[in-house]
């Protein structure tokens, strides 16, 4: 006689919920599935199979939005006009204008770089910006390497460089670097001055040995930069004036990316000699405010990874250039 097979059996509600758990943690928040098995009790191995069997039974469900991604032909071409090795976009959802959302999104797909790409006994460096302040909230592990400030202190408590520097370094376990002075003193002597005290000058010197940086892009017109807001309005309005457009690491730049010096003296960050000769160099910007700013700073050819947004990199796509 043949005996017919019978169907498996539904999984019970209890495994359900396991299932919808692990998929909701491992996808929507970022828990590694090691960190998750440790978390729940589970082996990772049970937890992968919960995850291979919520996407078989339909509890999980993935999206690939293709139509809506950056397609391999503008990558090439904006690799080729800017000279990038690697760019990372990001969509936002559709009405979502948002900066704290584009901000938390850029940050998320920063994070996600670092943790791809670091390797140990690096040293990596990071510069002040709104954007990058968000970074660490989706950071929950980097291998082990010291972090180096790379400008002085702007923006408000928790959103500095500093900070950030603290936070990244706690994550990765290595040493930090720290800047504890303001981004712009007040002139040129009194820049100089601090630049010569033990602390600073320390951190100055491990400049050289940074392996990596991650940059934000500061806005000049429209003004969403916190080097500009760090200076006196009329300044920063003369600085305009003589064609400022972006900066980076507090060193400024024209439309056509063309350096302009005329800060360098009162600032307190990596030297742009310096900075252009790090061999990984990360910019992490986007929003319609800072289209122009981007543009320029591409434009400068120093930058190797860009991490941005669809409509960003449309924007740069439709440079004519």
């Amino acid at each position: 006689m043949t005996h017919r097979e019978e169907p498996p059996m539904e999984p019970g509600p209890n495994r359900l919920v396991e299932m919808a758990h692990v998929a909701r943690e491992h996808f929507i928040n970022d828990v590694p599935m090691v960190e998750l098995a440790s978390r729940t009790g589970m082996s990772r191995f049970r937890v992968a199979r919960l995850i291979a069997e919520a996407r078989d039974l339909g509890v999980l469900r993935i999206t690939v939005g293709a139509p809506q991604a950056l397609g391999r032909d503008d990558v090439a071409e904006l690799r080729r006009r800017y000279g990038l090795r690697d760019i990372r976009c990001v969509t936002m959802p559709d009405g979502d204008s948002d900066p704290r959302s584009l901000r938390s999104a850029l940050g998320r797909a920063a994070a996600e770089y670092l943790r791809a790409e670091v390797r140990p006994g690096e040293v990596l460096g990071f510069a002040s910006g709104r954007t990058l302040a968000s970074i660490p909230e989706h950071l929950s592990e980097l291998p082990r390497c010291d972090v180096v400030q790379l400008t002085g202190l702007a923006g408000p408590p928790g959103e500095t460089a500093g900070d950030l520097v603290r936070t990244v370094s706690a994550i990765s376990g290595g040493e930090p670097a720290s800047l504890y002075v303001p981004l712009v003193a007040s002139d040129a002597e009194a820049a100089a001055m601090l630049r010569r005290q033990p602390g600073v000058a320390e951190t100055l010197a491990r400049m050289g040995e940074v392996t990596r940086a991650v940059l934000a892009v500061g806005s000049w017109s429209p003004v969403v930069s916190q080097l500009a807001e760090s200076i006196a309005e009329d300044a920063a309005g003369g600085l305009i004036a003589t064609g400022v457009r972006a900066d980076v690491a507090a060193s400024l730049f024209d439309a056509t990316g063309g350096r302009i010096s005329a800060l360098d003296a009162r600032t307190i960050a990596i030297p742009f000699d310096q900075l252009r000769a790090v061999p990984e160099i990360v910019v992490v910007a986007g929003g319609a405010e800072k289209h122009a700013a981007l543009r320029a700073v591409l434009s400068a050819g120093f930058v190797t990874t860009l991490i941005t947004d669809r409509d960003s990199a449309q924007s740069l796509l439709a440079d004519p250039r």
